[in-house]
C-alpha cells in the first residue's frame, strides 16, 4: 500500500526521535523539540505512515507576516528508501505552506548530499545561496526555494513577457496588457524601449528612469488601451532617492507633463490607496491591473517594481511579473501567473517610507 501522509500526533514522538537518531549524526531534533513542533501553531509536522508504521517526516514552519515558509527538517526511515516517500512528503509540504497562504518554500541542505540536492531541483527547486559552516560538524548549506502554485497552472490566455532591461518592468506589464486585448500585437525589446522612453521619469537613483503611474497611463492610452488611475499621492513620486536638484527638476517637469496629457485624455483619477476590492473589481470586469509594488519580497531588493495582475480565484491575486533572474535560476514558472494571497499582495503593493500605493487598471478603449 502506499504510504498515508498525515499531521503528527504526540504518539508519534518516539518514531520520530527513532527515524532522527538513524538518519542524522548531527544537528538532530530532539523529543523534547518534536514535542513542541507537533503542538506549535506555527510549525506543521507530517509524517508518513506505511503500513501503520511511521517512515518519515517533514516539518514546515511559518513565520507571521511573512509569505514565505520554511522546510525545516525532511527524514525518510532507513528501510522506507525507494518507495518515493520523500518526493511524497515534499509535496505535502508544498500543499501545505501554500494552504498557510505562504508565495514560496525555502529550505536548506548539505552540499554533499547529492541524492537530495537532485530530488529538489527535479522538484524545481531553485538554489539561491550558499552557506558555509551552517551545521554542527562544519558542513556548507546550500539554499533552496521554490514558487509555490498549488493547482494554478503557468499558461494563461493573458500573455507573457519577460523584461530584458532592469528599468522596464513597467512597460512589459504594459505590452502584456496590450497583447491580451489585441491579439495581433507581438510584444519584442524595440517596443519595450519605446514605451519605457513615453513613460519614464527619466531619473531613478543611480541608473535609468523608472516609470510611474501618470506616464504608464498615457502611454496606455496612447496605445489604444483604456486607464484609471489610483495613487495614494498627490505630489511628484520617486524622489526621495534622488539628491540632485537638477534631476529632481527634470522629474518634476516630466511628471507635471504626464498629469497634464492624463487630464487632456480624460483619464481617470483616484487620488487615494487602492483597496483589494479595487483590484477585485476591475478583474471581474475583465480589465488588468498595473501594480506599484516593493520587489523586497519578490527578489529581495527594495525597489519599485511593475507587476500585473490578471486574475482573482477567490483567495489569490494572480499576478505576472515581467522579472525573470537568471542569476537565480528562475524560469516562466516562478514569474507568469503567480498566486498571491490577498493579504501579502496588499503588504507588497505599497513602496517607500510613505507606503506609496499605486495602479492602473486597463481595458480594451472603444476607437471613437
Amino acid at each position: 500500500m502506499p504510504a498515508e501522509i498525515r499531521t503528527a500526533r504526540a504518539s508519534d514522538v518516539d518514531d520520530l526521535a527513532v527515524i532522527e537518531k538513524a538518519v542524522f549524526a548531527t544537528d538532530r531534533i530532539s523529543r523534547r523539540s518534536f514535542r513542541q513542533l507537533i503542538e506549535r501553531e506555527s510549525a506543521e509536522l507530517l509524517v508518513a505512515e506505511n503500513d501503520g508504521r511511521v517512515a518519515g517526516y517533514a516539518v514546515v514552519l511559518f513565520r507571521k507576516g511573512s509569505g514565505v515558509a520554511r522546510l525545516y527538517s525532511i527524514a525518510i526511515g532507513p528501510f522506507f528508501g525507494g518507495l518515493g516517500i520523500g518526493r511524497m512528503l515534499l509535496a505535502s509540504a508544498e500543499e501545505t505552506a501554500f494552504k498557510h497562504d505562504r508565495m514560496m518554500l525555502r529550505l536548506e541542505v548539505r552540499e554533499d548530499n547529492s541524492r537530495a540536492i537532485r530530488i529538489y531541483e527535479q522538484s524545481g527547486y531553485r538554489k539561491i545561496g550558499r552557506e558555509p559552516g551552517y551545521y554542527e560538524d562544519g558542513a556548507t548549506a546550500l539554499r533552496y526555494e521554490k514558487t509555490l502554485r498549488g493547482d494554478i497552472p503557468v499558461a494563461t490566455k493573458v500573455p507573457f513577457y519577460q523584461q530584458t532591461c532592469e528599468f522596464t518592468c513597467g512597460p512589459c506589464c504594459l505590452m502584456m496588457a496590450m497583447a491580451n486585448f489585441d491579439p495581433g500585437f507581438v510584444p519584442d525589446p524595440v517596443m519595450e524601449i519605446r514605451l519605457w522612453r513615453e513613460a519614464t521619469t527619466v531619473f531613478m537613483m543611480s541608473g535609468p528612469g523608472g516609470c510611474e503611474p501618470f506616464g504608464l497611463a498615457v502611454a496606455g492610452h496612447e496605445s489604444g488601451l483604456s486607464a484609471e488611475i489610483y495613487v495614494s499621492f498627490h505630489g511628484a513620486l520617486f524622489l526621495q532617492s534622488v539628491r540632485s536638484q537638477d534631476k529632481r527638476r527634470v522629474m518634476e517637469l516630466a511628471q507635471v507633463d504626464f498629469r497634464r496629457r492624463a487630464e487632456r485624455y480624460g483619464i481617470p483619477v483616484n487620488y487615494r490607496p487602492f483597496a483589494i476590492d479595487d483590484i477585485r473589481t476591475a478583474i471581474a470586469e475583465g480589465k488588468l491591473v498595473l501594480v506599484l509594488i516593493s520587489g523586497f519580497l519578490m527578489f529581495g531588493k527594495k525597489v519599485p517594481h511593475w507587476v500585473l495582475a490578471i486574475g482573482d480565484d477567490g483567495d489569490h491575486i494572480l499576478i505576472h511579473d515581467p522579472w525573470v533572474e537568471d542569476e537565480r535560476q528562475e524560469t516562466i514558472l516562478d514569474a507568469a501567473n503567480i498566486p498571491v494571497p490577498y493579504g501579502i499582495f496588499m503588504n507588497m503593493a505599497q513602496f517607500g517610507r510613505d507606503g506609496l500605493r499605486a495602479a492602473i487598471t486597463l481595458g480594451k478603449r472603444d476607437r471613437q
